[in-house]
Order: C-alpha cells, then structure tokens, then sequence
C-alpha cells in the first residue's frame, strides 16, 4: 500500500489537500472520491493525484 497526496478542487470552496492510502494512483483518486462522499461534500469539481509520499504524516 502506498500513500499518495490528492488535491481536489472545489466549486465554492478553497482547494483542498489531503493523502490517501492506495495501491496505485489511480486507485488514490477512487479513494479520494469516496472520501469526499462519505463527509457531504458535494462540490467538487476535480481530484488530482499531486504525488506519493512517504507516510500519511508528509
């Protein structure tokens, strides 16, 4: 499992950034996504992998 940091655009918001645990990158953006979910955010408007790192602390 890796960690990958995400930054997901929001509609009305500030841009948001955050990292995520996944295999793959692609499977950090799905994860993204559900996060995004299960917390009510219904305005974004895109998520883009930024890179990998080293730990959830980076």
């Amino acid at each position: 499992m890796s960690f990958y940091k995400v930054k997901v655009q929001r509609e009305s918001n500030t841009p948001r950034v955050f990292n995520v645990s996944a295999k793959k990158s692609q499977d950090a953006v799905l994860v993204a996504a559900q996060s995004l979910r299960d917390e009510g955010i219904t305005d974004a408007k895109g998520i883009e992998v930024i890179g990998q790192v080293n730990s959830l602390r980076d």
